[in-house]
């Protein structure tokens, strides 16, 4: 009898205690996990690149136009030096075996007419790149552009300068050298006319590849 009444007073004591323990834990998972107002984060946007401004067509085709020119007389510079060499092989042949050669008078006249066509081109192109340096706008097309005839000027400029231009003197040595009446009597002038075309158009092409490096700076984007 005494250990009834003892459990009974046992649990009715534990009940309580029990409720209180449940209460604590909600009011503390209550707490741990409240959900405050949602906070907004700022996602960061790109910048926009800033966009170059419309190049107008003549102006692109002012500048294809200069940097095909280029490009063809680079290309045109080939064989040059090799021909200018031949030539005065030939001449010191006849000179030395005192024998007259049709074919020489030929080949020196047309040199000299190619060397003059090639100096006029050079001189024409070297004002079309000279002109650009005062519409040329930041843009990248025309970068591209102006880096080509630098690439291109340099070429010729290379070519020219010693190779062609030193050929082309030898030869006028050479030629001036022998006697008129076996080398003909206006292979002179005619070799001195290939010379002095050959320094111009060293000049020219070297103006042109100044001027090209400064287009390639004004068009820099």
């Amino acid at each position: 009898m005494k250990k009834a009444v003892y459990l009974l007073s046992l649990f009715a004591f534990s009940v309580p205690a029990v409720a209180g323990g449940f209460a604590k834990l909600e009011n503390l998972r209550a707490a741990d996990f409240k959900i405050g107002p949602a906070v907004a984060v700022a996602v960061p946007v790109p910048a926009t690149p800033a966009r170059e401004d419309q190049v107008p067509q003549d102006l692109v085709f002012k500048f294809k136009n200069a940097a095909n020119e280029l490009q063809r007389l680079r290309n045109d510079l080939t064989w040059v030096r090799s021909d200018l060499d031949n030539l005065e092989r030939t001449a010191r042949r006849i000179i030395q075996t005192n024998s007259q050669d049709a074919f020489f008078q030929f080949d020196l006249r047309r040199m000299s007419s190619d060397m003059s066509r090639r100096f006029n081109d050079m001189q024409r192109v070297s004002y079309e790149v000279r002109n650009l340096l005062n519409i040329a706008q930041k843009a990248k097309q025309l970068n591209e552009l102006a880096r080509n005839m630098e690439w291109d000027a340099g070429d010729i400029l290379r070519e020219a300068w010693p190779g062609i231009q030193d050929a082309a003197q030898r030869l006028e040595w050479t030629i001036r050298s022998g006697k008129p009446e076996v080398i003909g009597y206006d292979a002179q002038w005619t070799a001195m006319d290939i010379s002095r075309n050959s320094r111009q158009f060293t000049d020219q092409a070297r103006y042109t590849y100044y001027d090209a490096q400064t287009l390639v700076t004004r068009t820099q984007p």
